[in-house]
C-alpha cells in the first residue's frame, strides 16, 4: 500500500480519499484531484509550516481510504500494526525500534467511514479528528469519547436548510437522502428540528443505486397531490448529480415536466464535478457549504508541482499522467496515442480548490496546538533527558496517552488565517457556520448568504440582498406550500402533517399566537384590524340631537301643549252641557295619562339609566292603564243604561252609574296595572343595557325590555281596549244626540291598528326607543283627536249647540201596559216601535198609550184654551170612570204613591232637569227624584192602570178602527157612560182591606212592608188558600215596588224640556190641578181608608201634552159587586192579575 510520509519526531495518520470509489463496488477508481491529491498536499504543507513554530518534529503518514468503510478500515489497521514495536529475540545490540507510532489520525472524509474507523480506534485509545464528516452520530460523546472535528454536526445544517426554508416560505417540501449515516442522520435532524416547514415525502436512496431508481423517486414526487414544487437533497455529491441526470432525461422525455426547486447539502457544496454536464438541471439551486474560504497560499504551491520536483507523493505521478493524459515513461511495447509528459504541462487547467482544505488545515493545527501544550506542561521541568525518539522529546512523551491527548486536543482555541474562531463544545463541535451557494449555471456559485452560530449557541440566518436565480432560471419566488397561508382572522386547521385548512374565525375572535386558535374578545371588546389583540369599545347610544328624536320630542311637546290647552277650555267651561256630558271627572282622567303619555318620550330618548329606564318601563303601560279604564267605565255605563231601556219590566235599577262609582271603578282598574307593573319589575329590574342587534360589534345603550315582565302590563291594556272596542260596538246605536260612543269607537279601532304595529316594531326593530316613542304619542293623540277635539270645536265654534237640549236622550217616550193575558198578542203590539205612525191593535189585552212630545216651540204657540183641550183629553185617556149608580169606591196604594211621588217632584222640581246619560247630581236624593214631569207621572199613571185592571171571566172585545180613528171629542162623548161604569166597577172590586183577621186590617202597604217571619206570624191559624193568597200578594206587591222606583230611575229626564223653569212651574201647575180632580174624584168612595194629604208645594204650571189620536185606551167593565165578602173573594184573581201585569217601555225618534 502506498503511503505518503513526512518523518517527525511525533508521527500522525491522515486517511484521505486519493482514488475515487468504483460504482456498486469497494473498490477504487481513478485518482481524485480534489478529495485526495490536493488534500494530501495541503496536509504535508501545513506540517511544513507547523515544524517551523513547535518545539519538536511532527510527522505525518497519508493512506487512500478510497471513499469506503472497508478500504479506511484496512489503512487503519496498518496504521495500528506500524505502532507495535517488534524487538529481536536476542538481545543485541541490533535489536531496534520501528518507526515512531501514530498519536492521532485526520478523518477519513466520509461520515460513514468515520464512524467505522473510530470504532476501531477508540479500543487503542487514539484520538480521531475530522475534517469533513458531518453525521450527527459523530456528537454522542459516550459513544465516541475519542473523536472531535473542525466541521460542525448535521444537527446545525439541518437547521440551516429549515431557516432557509422558511425565508423562502416553502412549507411544502420533499426530502431525498443517501442510505447511510451522513444521510439517515441528517434527515432526522432536519425532522426533529423542522417546526414550519411540512415534509411531504422522504424517500432514501443508495448512492451506487441504478439511474433507474433515481427517476423513478422523482417520478413518485411528481405524482403527488399537491406537488412539492421544492426538494432537498441530503446526500452525498454522486447522488446529488445522479438527481440531476434523471431529471435531465424525464425532461428529455417529456418537455412539459416541470424541474424542481433544488436545495442540497454539503456534500454537494461547491464542487463543480457534481454539476459538470447538467449545468442546466442545477441552474437556480442552492446548496450549504461549511464555510472554507479559499486558501489563496495553496495554489502557487500546487502549480509548481510536477513529476520531477515532487516525489513524496507517491500519487502524484499517476495523477499527473491521469489529468493531462500523456505518460511520463513510454513503455516499451506501447501501441497508444497518448503523448510522453513534458513535465511542463500547467496544473492551472481545469483547476478547481477543494472546499475542505481549510478544514484539513485547521485539523492538523490542533493536533499540533494539543501536543505543543502536552509539551510545554510535560517536559519544561525535564530538560536534560533525552529519549531514543528525539532529543527533544522527553520521557514523559515518549509513550503519549491518547486520553491525556484529546483532552488537551479538547482544549485547544484559536483563531485560523481566516477569521475564524475555532473552539469545540462538551460533544466535540466546533461553532456552526455554513455558507449558501446558489448556482447560477455556466457562472458558477454566487454566495447567496450564510448561517452562523454565536457564542450564546444562538443561529443567525443572513442573506445577501443580491438577486437569486431559482428553477426556472428568473428571479421569482416560486411557492411550495401545500395550503396557502391562511388570511387575517383565520386560524390553521392540520388535516395531514403537510397540509392545513384555513378557518375563519368569528369576528368578535382573535387568533393566537401560534394561528391554531380562535379566542374570544371580553364582553365589550373588538379584535384589533390585524386580529391579534382585543381593545374596548365606546358606549354609545341614540342621540338625541338625531333627526329621528327631534321630531318624536316635537310630536310629544305639541301634544303636551295641546292636552293642556284641551284641560284649561274644558275647565273654563267646566258647568256647560258638552263638558257635562263627558263625564268631567273621567274626561280629566283620561286627558291626565294623555298627557303621561307624551311626557314618557323625554325619558325614553334620554341616554339609558336606571331613572328613565324605570320611568320607561312603568309609566307608560300605567298611563294608557289611566286612559282605556276610564274609557272602558264610560263606555260600560252606556252600555248598561241602553241595555236597561229595552228592558219590558226593569225590576232592579242598574247600580254604580254615580260620578264617584265610575271614578272608584277607574282607579280599580289602573291599581290592578300597577300590581302587574310592580310585579314584573320585582321579577326584572329595570336597567340599562346593551342592544343585542348591534353586539357584540357595537355597544349601544338601551333600557332592557324583553320577557313577561314587560309585555303583561300591556297585555292588561290589550285587554282595556278590547272590552272597551267590544262596548262601543254594542253603544254604536245610541241615539244621534249621544255619538260619543261613536267616538269611543273610534278610538279603539285606531288604538288596535297602532297598538299591533307597535308590538311588532318593536320586536323586529332595531330603534325601540324611537318607536315607543312614536307609538306612545300616536296611541295618546288618537285618544286626544277623536274624544275631545269634536267637543272642543262645539266649544269655541258652535256654542249654539252647547244647549242641554242637544244632548237629551229621546224625543218621544211611548208607554205600553198590560197583564199576562194579552201576551200570546205582544208581537203585534211591538210594531209601535218601528213607526211613529202604528197603533196598539186590539186584543186580549188592555193597552193605555202615553206619548209625551217635546216639540222645541216657542211659549207663545200654545194657549190657554189649548193647554184646557191637553188637559181634559189627558183626563179622558188616564180616567176609569164606573157606572153612575156606584156607591163605593177603594183607593189603590199606586194612585197614593203617584200623589207622593208628584209632591217629593213639586219640593224639588227648582233644580234643572237632567239626562240620565248627562252627568248626575251629587247628593243621592237627587239622582232618585230628579227628572221632568214626564218622569214622574208616565211611570206611576202607567203602574195605576196595570194595577186597577183585572182580567174578569169574560171580556168583551170591541174592535176599534185603526183606519179612521175618531178624534178625542167624539171618543169622550160616546164612551162617557161607559167609562163611568166601568170606573165604578173597578173601585168596588177592590177591598179597603188586603187581610182581616181577627178585625185587624192590614192595608197593602202594610203588608208590603212585613217581612217573611212577621207574615207568618200574623198568617197562624189561618186556611191554607188564604195564606197562599197573601203570600201572593205581597209579592206582587213588592214586583211592583221594585218595578216602580227602577222604573222612576230609568226613565228619568228623557223627555225634553225646552221651556225655562218659570214656564216649567206653570205648566206643572196645571198638571196639579188635574191630579187634585182626579184625587177628589177617587176619594168619593163611602168605605176609603186613604184620605188626601194636602200638598206642600206650590202648584206648578201644567206640562203641555198631546195624546196622539191613534192611540186608545181600551177599558174593560166588570159586573157591579154588592157586598164585601164579595169583595174579599175576589182578591185572589185580583192578585194573580196584578203579579202578572206587564209594561213595556222604548225609545222612538219622531
Amino acid at each position: 500500500m502506498l503511503v505518503a510520509e513526512i518523518p517527525g519526531d511525533i508521527q500522525i495518520g491522515a486517511l484521505f480519499p486519493m482514488h475515487r470509489q468504483i460504482a456498486g463496488t469497494e473498490g477504487c477508481g481513478a485518482i481524485w484531484e480534489t478529495y485526495g491529491i490536493q488534500r494530501a498536499e495541503i496536509a504535508m504543507l501545513t506540517v511544513a509550516e507547523l515544524n517551523r513554530r513547535l518545539p519538536f518534529r511532527l510527522g505525518i503518514s497519508i493512506r487512500d481510504s478510497c471513499w469506503t468503510e472497508r478500504i479506511a478500515m484496512e489503512q487503519t489497521i496498518a496504521f495500528l500494526r506500524e505502532g507495535v514495536t517488534q524487538c529481536s529475540c536476542c538481545q543485541t545490540a541490533g535489536c531496534q525500534k520501528k518507526a515512531n507510532p501514530v498519536v492521532a489520525i485526520v478523518g477519513p472524509g466520509k461520515s460513514s467511514a468515520t464512524i467505522a474507523v473510530q470504532n476501531l480506534l477508540q479500543v487503542f485509545r487514539i484520538p480521531q479528528i475530522g475534517y469533513s464528516a458531518t453525521t450527527t452520530d459523530l456528537s454522542e460523546k459516550e459513544q465516541f469519547p475519542y473523536f472531535l472535528r473542525v466541521v460542525p454536526s448535521d444537527a446545525w445544517q439541518a437547521r440551516a436548510i429549515n431557516q432557509l426554508l422558511s425565508h423562502f416560505n416553502w412549507t411544502y417540501i420533499a426530502v431525498v437522502y443517501t442510505a447511510g449515516s451522513y444521510g439517515e442522520k441528517g434527515f432526522e435532524a432536519m425532522e426533529r428540528g423542522n417546526s414550519t416547514v411540512c415534509i411531504a415525502h422522504s424517500h432514501k436512496v443508495k448512492s451506487l443505486a441504478e439511474d433507474e431508481v433515481y427517476e423513478k423517486v422523482l417520478m413518485s414526487l411528481t405524482d403527488l397531490k399537491p406537488r412539492p414544487q421544492v426538494v432537498v437533497c441530503f446526500c452525498e455529491g454522486a447522488s446529488m448529480r445522479k438527481f440531476f441526470l434523471a431529471q435531465q432525461r424525464l425532461r428529455q422525455i417529456n418537455p412539459k415536466w416541470e424541474s424542481f426547486q433544488w436545495i442540497g447539502s454539503d456534500g454537494w457544496a461547491d464542487r463543480l464535478d457534481v454539476v459538470e454536464g447538467v449545468e442546466e438541471e442545477a441552474a437556480g439551486s442552492f446548496s450549504i457549504r461549511i464555510h472554507s474560504p479559499k486558501v489563496e497560499s495553496f495554489e502557487p504551491y500546487y502549480f509548481s508541482l510536477n513529476p520531477h520536483n515532487h516525489t513524496r507523493n507517491p500519487w502524484f505521478r499517476d495523477f499527473w499522467q491521469q489529468k493531462f493524459r500523456c505518460l511520463l515513461t513510454m513503455p516499451k511495447d506501447y501501441k497508444g496515442d497518448m503523448p510522453v509528459c513534458t513535465g511542463r504541462e500547467n496544473l492551472t487547467t481545469n483547476y478547481e480548490q477543494d472546499p475542505k482544505l481549510s478544514q484539513v488545515i485547521n485539523s492538523i493545527r490542533v493536533i499540533g496546538y494539543a501536543l505543543r501544550a502536552m509539551h510545554r506542561e510535560k517536559c519544561r521541568e525535564n530538560t536534560t533527558t533525552t529519549t531514543t525518539i528525539s532529543p527533544i522529546i522527553c520521557p514523559e512523551m515518549e509513550n503519549i496517552n491518547g486520553s491525556q491527548l484529546i483532552r488537551y486536543m479538547n482544549n485547544v482555541t484559536f483563531v485560523d488565517q481566516f477569521h475564524q474562531e475555532i473552539y469545540f463544545d462538551e460533544n466535540g463541535d466546533p461553532p456552526a457556520w455554513y455558507d449558501i451557494l446558489n448556482y447560477v449555471g455556466r457562472d458558477g456559485f454566487r454566495l447567496a448568504g450564510d448561517f452562523r452560530q454565536t457564542r450564546r449557541g444562538t443561529p443567525i440566518l443572513s442573506m445577501s440582498p443580491r438577486p437569486k436565480m431559482f428553477y426556472d432560471k428568473t428571479a421569482t419566488l416560486p411557492e411550495s406550500v401545500c395550503s396557502k397561508p391562511c388570511k387575517v382572522g383565520q386560524r390553521y386547521r392540520k388535516t395531514t402533517a403537510c397540509c392545513w385548512i384555513c378557518e375563519t374565525c368569528a369576528d368578535v375572535q382573535i387568533v393566537n399566537y401560534t394561528s391554531s386558535q380562535c379566542e374570544d374578545c371580553p364582553y365589550g371588546f373588538w379584535p384589533t384590524v390585524n386580529r391579534t389583540a382585543c381593545f374596548p369599545l365606546p358606549h354609545e347610544y341614540y342621540p338625541i340631537t338625531n333627526i329621528g328624536s327631534i321630531v318624536a320630542l316635537a310630536f310629544a311637546s305639541i301634544g303636551i301643549l295641546a292636552t293642556l290647552l284641551t284641560i284649561l277650555i274644558f275647565v273654563k267651561h267646566n258647568s256647560t252641557p258638552v263638558v257635562k256630558s263627558t263625564t268631567r271627572e273621567l274626561s280629566y282622567i283620561i286627558l291626565s295619562g294623555i298627557m303621561a303619555c307624551y311626557m314618557v318620550t323625554f325619558a325614553v330618548l334620554t341616554k339609558p339609566s336606571f331613572a328613565s329606564c324605570f320611568i320607561s318601563r312603568t309609566l307608560p303601560p300605567i298611563a294608557f292603564s289611566v286612559i282605556y279604564s276610564a274609557l272602558l267605565t264610560k263606555t260600560n255605563r252606556i252600555a248598561r243604561i241602553l241595555a236597561g231601556s229595552k228592558k219590558r219590566i226593569l225590576t232592579k235599577k242598574p247600580r254604580f252609574l254615580s260620578t264617584f262609582s265610575q271614578v272608584v271603578i277607574t282607579w280599580i282598574l289602573v291599581g290592578i296595572q300597577c300590581i302587574i307593573v310592580a310585579v314584573g319589575v320585582l321579577q326584572e329590574m329595570p336597567q340599562a343595557g346593551f342592544d343585542p342587534h348591534f353586539l357584540p360589534r357595537r355597544m349601544v345603550l338601551i333600557c332592557s325590555s324583553y320577557g313577561w315582565s314587560f309585555l303583561s302590563p300591556f297585555l292588561w291594556n290589550l285587554l282595556l281596549i278590547s272590552l272597551c272596542t267590544l262596548y262601543a260596538i254594542k253603544t254604536r246605536n245610541l241615539p244621534e244626540n249621544f255619538n260619543e260612543a261613536k267616538f269611543i269607537g273610534f278610538t279603539m279601532y285606531s288604538t288596535i291598528v297602532v297598538w299591533i304595529a307597535f308590538m311588532v316594531l318593536h320586536f323586529g326593530s332595531v330603534n325601540k326607543a324611537l318607536n315607543m316613542s312614536f307609538s306612545f304619542s300616536l296611541s295618546s293623540s288618537i285618544a286626544l283627536v277623536l274624544l275631545f277635539v269634536p267637543k272642543l270645536y262645539i266649544i269655541l265654534f258652535k256654542p249654539e249647540k252647547n244647549v242641554r237640549s242637544s244632548y237629551t236622550t229621546t224625543k218621544l217616550i211611548r208607554c205600553h201596559f198590560g197583564n199576562s193575558a194579552g201576551m200570546g198578542d205582544s208581537k203585534i203590539l211591538s210594531k209601535t216601535r218601528t213607526s211613529s205612525q202604528s197603533i196598539s191593535t186590539s186584543g186580549p189585552t188592555r193597552t193605555a198609550s202615553l206619548h209625551i212630545v217635546n216639540q222645541n216651540m216657542s211659549p207663545g204657540k200654545h194657549d190657554m184654551g189649548t193647554q184646557t183641550e191637553v188637559l181634559s183629553r189627558f183626563a179622558r185617556t188616564f180616567s176609569v170612570i164606573g157606572p153612575a149608580p156606584m156607591r163605593r169606591k177603594t183607593m189603590d196604594e199606586d194612585v197614593m204613591y203617584l200623589m207622593d211621588t208628584c209632591r217629593r217632584y213639586q219640593a224639588r222640581l227648582t233644580h234643572t232637569c237632567q239626562n240620565l246619560l248627562l252627568e248626575e247630581e251629587d247628593t243621592i236624593a237627587e239622582e232618585e227624584d230628579g227628572g221632568d214631569v214626564g218622569n214622574y207621572l208616565a211611570g206611576p199613571i202607567r203602574t195605576l192602570l196595570s194595577t186597577v185592571a183585572r182580567t174578569p171571566p169574560q171580556v168583551e172585545k170591541k174592535e176599534v178602527s185603526v183606519n179612521k180613528p175618531s178624534s178625542n171629542d167624539e171618543l169622550m162623548g160616546n164612551h162617557n157612560q161607559e167609562e163611568d161604569q166601568g170606573f165604578e166597577k173597578l173601585l168596588l172590586s177592590r177591598d179597603e182591606a188586603a187581610f182581616d183577621s181577627n178585625n185587624q186590617t192590614i192595608s197593602d202597604e202594610e203588608l208590603a212592608k212585613l217581612s217573611v217571619r212577621q207574615l207568618n206570624m200574623r198568617l197562624q191559624g189561618h186556611d191554607r188558600e188564604t195564606v197562599s193568597v197573601i203570600k201572593q200578594k205581597r209579592r206582587t206587591l213588592k214586583n211592583r215596588g221594585y218595578a216602580l222606583n227602577c222604573r222612576l230611575r230609568r226613565i228619568q229626564n228623557q223627555i225634553q224640556v225646552e221651556a225655562d223653569c218659570v214656564r216649567l212651574r206653570e205648566q206643572v201647575r196645571y198638571l196639579t190641578q188635574m191630579v187634585n180632580e182626579l184625587n177628589k174624584r177617587l176619594y168619593e168612595a163611602t168605605n176609603a181608608q186613604y184620605y188626601e194629604t194636602a200638598p206642600t208645594a206650590q202648584p206648578l204650571a201644567p206640562v203641555e201634552m198631546r195624546v196622539l189620536p191613534h192611540t186608545i185606551a181600551q177599558v174593560e167593565t166588570y159586573p157591579p159587586i154588592q157586598d164585601e165578602h164579595a169583595i174579599m173573594s175576589n182578591l185572589a184573581p185580583v192578585s194573580r192579575v196584578s203579579s202578572n201585569a206587564t209594561a213595556e217601555c222604548f225609545y222612538t225618534t219622531i
